[in-house]
């Protein structure tokens, strides 16, 4: 049985302890010898509906180390086909235990580390005793509203935030304080709940805590638009995971500047033929200008590129939250369009493997803190959890491209953007490559599985001082 209120009985243990590691992708490269891979078979290359990824084989040249071998697939300029990488990670997924399922890690009665496995297609989960530390490679993180950011990724934590910030502004704060505290604490608060308290409140007082509001009424914004707009308003891997229909609207904003938001883009037009596509953004970013996939969709589909003029890119300016006009369309960066596909960014949160630790480590008064794993090579790998609580530490390694997104309530702000920075710097964006495409993740999980074999792997609470700029 798991030790946390209100969640059913679980099976006992199987029987002898395991070694785990939940999610996969090309991050099974770093997969310890013999371990049990739990994995839905997800992501863009199991699930999404493109047929050719947004890179070269000249790009992914490097991944011969990693044993695919992209020029037997495509062109040296062309772009490689999805299917060929889905059955190389066929066949990594397939060299040890595999599990088709989900897992999430627990503790359970006697305090132990459990992971609680859901196979898919089977009525009921089962549970394992975790041997070592796990490892967790569960993809890019969700994508975040239009109008906050990576760290104030969710209405409750933004909600939490406001309400630490009011707190420390005692006692001028203290009646706000404590009907927003009352609010929050309603089951079902919701975005405008707490903004209606807060249009009351003095906009003096309220100066110093200015961010968590706007994402606030970005959150309602995105809700109220959600209601009003139902099918036509959604995040960018609905679209590519084929999980809301191309032919919702002809006529689409793609908010974002970055390779998934083209990826948006080129779902829209190769799904929907009469689909006429826009791509708000402050800029195009380097990387995703320097793809395979933003030459072949200019190519293909802008006017100035000779293509058929159904896609148009508008830059200068951020999104902000969403608007609705009167008749009911989008509008942002002076376009409207009954469609609206959010692709800027990804939240800084917790991978959902780790909620139910969490939830224990901070019910019973503990601690949930990290650091950074890197090899002798000062190669970055991924980052360590650690649950204290009871008397007791359980750990567990996050690598792959959720390893480039810090955890907003675990790591601070300025750790976050050093590692963006090192990302940067080791994944130069003129390759046309970021840190969470295939072949840095690839390459991540290939070293971190070497260092743990040679004993290399360093802990750190800090990014290396060889990884900061000096300007």
């Amino acid at each position: 049985m798991i030790t946390e209120a209100g969640d059913a009985a679980m099976p006992e243990s199987t029987g002898r302890p395991v070694s785990i590691m939940i999610g996969g992708g090309p991050a099974a490269l770093a997969r310890p010898v013999g371990a049990l891979l739990v994995d839905d078979c997800g992501g863009l290359f199991h699930r999404g509906v493109l047929g050719y990824l947004g890179h070269s084989p000249d790009q992914l040249r490097d991944l011969n180390r990693c044993g695919f071998d992209p020029y037997a697939y495509a062109a040296p300029m062309g772009r490689v086909p999805t299917t060929a990488v889905r059955m190389w990670l066929d066949q990594l997924a397939t060299s040890g235990p595999l599990l088709n399922g989900t897992a999430e890690l627990a503790v359970d009665e006697e305090r132990r580390l459990v992971a609680v496995i859901h196979p898919a297609g089977a009525p009921d989960p089962v549970m394992v005793d975790v041997e070592g530390i796990p490892t967790l490679a569960p993809g890019l993180p969700p994508q975040f509203v239009p109008g906050t950011g990576p760290a104030l990724h969710s209405f409750n934590w933004a909600a939490s935030v406001l309400l630490t910030d009011l707190i420390r502004m005692r006692p001028a704060a203290s009646e706000l304080t404590a009907a927003v505290a009352d609010v929050l604490n309603q089951r079902g608060s919701s975005p405008a709940e707490v903004l209606a308290l807060l249009d009351r409140a003095d906009p003096v007082l309220l100066a110093p805590v200015t961010a968590p509001i706007e994402a606030i009424r970005a959150f309602a914004a995105f809700l109220r638009a959600t209601k009003d707009a139902a099918g036509r308003l959604c995040f960018g891997d609905a679209l590519v995971y084929g999980q809301l229909a191309v032919t919702a609207a002809d006529s689409w904003i793609v908010a974002g500047g970055g390779d998934h938001a083209l990826a948006t883009a080129e779902a829209l037009l190769t799904g929907n033929p009469a689909a006429r596509v826009t791509v708000v953004a402050a800029a195009i970013e380097t990387a995703a200008v320097n793809t395979a996939r933003y030459s072949d969709l200019r190519s293909r589909h802008t006017a100035d590129g000779g293509g058929d003029g159904r896609l148009e890119f508008r830059t200068g300016a951020e999104p902000g939250p969403i608007t609705l006009t009167g008749t009911g369309r989008f509008t942002e960066g002076g376009v409207e369009a009954d469609g609206y596909a959010a692709s800027i960014g990804r939240a800084r949160v917790l991978p959902l493997a780790v909620g139910r630790l969490a939830r224990w480590a901070r019910q019973a008064r503990g601690l949930v803190t990290g650091t950074l794993l890197f090899d002798t090579d000062l190669q970055y790998l991924g980052y360590r959890l650690h649950f204290a609580a009871e008397g007791l530490l359980h750990q567990v390694d996050v690598t792959g491209a959720a390893s480039w997104f810090l955890p907003a309530d675990v790591f601070p702000a300025e750790q976050a953007r050093r590692v963006e920075l090192m990302g940067r710097r080791a994944v130069p964006p003129e390759s046309g490559v970021t840190p969470t495409d295939l072949l840095p993740v690839a390459e991540q999980g290939a070293r971190l599985a070497a260092a743990r074999r040679q004993g290399a792997v360093r802990e750190t609470d800090t990014v290396p001082e060889r990884w900061v700029p000096t300007a």
